[in-house]
């Protein structure tokens, strides 16, 4: 019998969530009965609970048993124990152990008042979305554990509690006459995160995987993990996570097939510092190159040209997103003296459009340039992370003539901090070398002082997702994308695209501006998009397609803003489909 139930101590507010899958713990010390770490104590010692369980009235009882390493339950009035093995986890095997029992079922409703007991109470609300047959694909139980609620809808803040979050109450007072009235600390945090579970639960527009759960790294918070430095040169300062950060980049050297001592890559600290890194590295190889990269590229690219001195052509689009490849033909030819230096989206920022890179690849080829006269950067913030998954998708990897890839950590991934990886080729790194005899290491990066913290739980994901895992994401991704563009097709009636590699959907932008805020839609003239990720189920769709149609019974649709506006290039043949037409401009 499968089930998600809520373990509480009976005379205090603190609480255990246990999954058949997974555990996690909330405001829980030292001090508690139930101390988590007591699986993994240095002494040797454990903490089993006796556990009454009663279904029928949705609780369950346990109480602490310091007995060996025998865990007892009770079926029918009969005991048992279960023999703990080498390896046991804590809570989240004991749970497995439950659920692998078919009948647990009553027991006596004792002891609830006494000290050592602990009731366990079954939430009806928590749905259990990994037997939940309505979610689109199979993912990995892990992977779309719900650690703290993003599955799940919470309440906005009231006006009291809003009250708290204001500038006058968060202000760091300059002396004790300035403290009187405003709120203690704790009563800010308080209500600061129940906003981000508010705010996080209605989370559309951007691609976060907030499906994730890092509860066993907390402990490593308290130290300061600087991996200032090259991760592959050990500077003086040895609180480091360089392990760590080196197994993650060896995995995406892996993951985009670049031959081993070939490559070299860095943890940083989003997507948009590898692109930085990508690029600066382009423009020491090819001092004189020209970038060329699409209108629809992230700002990041274009940045980069700017921070670099750099000569840069930004080529139109094709209705779908992708660069214009005639266009860009004409360019490069106009240009051929000069070397090329070619941003690859995989995934543009609004249409999640992805470059043909074999397209270009010919381009080059037809014009002219030879290997030695042009480099390519592919941005893959978050579909590169996804493109290896996905079945009979074209191949974006080293062992084509390419020269760096940048993604991010905190995307597809998952992670409470901003984060990314970006490998190169390793020749080009030498390049922009510098020996630090301070850091005794040497300068390769963006950043000097990086964030240690940022590859352990990039390593940490990785392990625990493993590549099922990160599979089965990106088929719920996939899939869930696909539903969410059939439900604003047919229930709303609005014009959705969706492009055949990507999970962002599309939609022309609704009039009412506080539902675009409530669900925090990215917005770009007269169209939105909503970024399926694997937080984002069947269940939140319907609800968003249901406040969508509303909205529209309201206040109506939005007309093109203009001729060729985003809007229309949605009415063009070549995404395929069927789809509803826009209202047209006025005149």
């Amino acid at each position: 019998m499968a089930s998600r139930i809520f373990l509480a101590e009976a005379r205090q507010t603190k609480s255990i969530f246990v999954s058949s899958q997974r555990v996690t713990a909330s405001k829980v010390n030292a001090a508690s009965a139930l101390n988590l770490r007591g699986f993994h104590t240095p002494a040797g010692t454990a903490a089993y609970w006796h556990v009454h369980c009663d279904f029928s009235r949705h609780r369950v009882h346990a109480t602490s048993k310091r007995d060996g390493n025998k865990f007892h339950s009770s079926r029918g009035g009969t005991s048992r124990s279960f023999s703990i093995e080498k390896g046991f986890r804590g809570l989240s095997d004991l749970a497995r152990r439950i659920d692998d029992e078919e009948h647990f079922e009553t027991a006596t409703d004792t002891n609830e008042g006494e000290e050592s007991t602990l009731a366990f109470v079954k939430e009806e609300a928590i749905q259990d979305y990994t037997s939940n047959k309505k979610k689109s694909g199979t993912p990995s139980p892990w992977a779309v554990f719900d650690a703290w609620g993003a599955s799940s809808f919470h309440p906005n803040l009231s006006a009291e509690e809003e009250k708290k979050l204001e500038p006058s109450a968060v202000m760091i007072p300059f002396n004790d006459g300035e403290t009187s009235g405003v709120p203690s600390e704790t009563e800010i945090l308080q209500v600061y995160d129940k906003h981000l579970k508010s705010r996080s639960s209605s989370h559309f527009g951007y691609p976060y995987n907030l499906n994730y759960n890092h509860e066993e790294l907390y402990e490593f918070m308290k130290y300061s993990i600087n991996n200032l430095g090259d991760p592959f040169v050990t500077s003086n300062y040895g609180v480091h996570s360089r392990q760590f950060e080196c197994a993650v980049i060896d995995f995406f050297a892996k993951l985009w097939k670049i031959p081993e001592d070939n490559y070299w890559g860095y943890v940083t600290t989003c997507g948009t510092e590898g692109n930085l890194h990508g690029i600066l590295l382009a423009r020491e190889c090819h001092p004189d190159g020209i970038l060329y990269s699409s209108r629809e590229t992230h700002y990041s690219i274009f940045k980069a040209a700017r921070y670099y001195r750099m000569d840069a052509k930004s080529i139109p689009t094709l209705p779908m997103g992708e660069i214009d490849y005639d266009i860009l033909s004409e360019e490069l030819a106009k240009n051929r003296d000069r070397p090329a230096i070619i941003n690859v989206n995989i995934g543009t920022t609004v249409k999640g459009a992805v470059d043909n890179l074999d397209r270009i690849l010919r381009i080059l080829k037809n014009v002219g340039y030879s290997r030695d006269r042009f480099h390519i950067h592919c941005d893959g913030a978050l579909f590169a992370m996804m493109m290896p998954f996905i079945e009979f998708a074209p191949e974006v990897s080293f062992e084509k003539p390419i020269d760096s890839i940048a993604v991010s950590g905190h995307k597809m991934l998952g992670c409470p901090m901003p984060c990314g990886v970006t490998i190169s080729r390793k020749e080009h790194v030498k390049k922009v070398e510098q020996r630090i005899d301070y850091l005794n290491s040497v300068d390769t990066t963006i950043m000097g002082s990086r964030n240690g913290q940022a590859a352990l739980y990039m390593w940490y994901s990785l392990r625990k997702k493993g590549i099922s895992g990160i599979k089965d994401d990106v088929i719920h991704c996939m899939e869930t994308a696909g539903y969410l563009r059939d439900q604003i097709t047919r229930k709303a009636g609005m014009t959705c695209r969706l492009n055949d590699l990507s999970s962002t959907v599309v939609v022309e932008r609704p009039m009412d501006d506080s539902f675009v805020k409530r669900w925090q839609l990215a917005c770009e003239e007269d169209i939105a998009h909503v970024v399926v990720m694997p937080n984002v189920t069947r269940e939140k769709i319907d609800q968003f397609v249901k406040e969508l149609i509303t909205q529209k019974d309201r206040y109506g649709r939005r007309p093109l803003a203009r001729k060729g506006s985003p809007l229309s290039q949605l009415t063009s043949s070549t995404w395929g489909g069927n789809y509803s037409a826009p209202v047209e401009l006025d005149g």
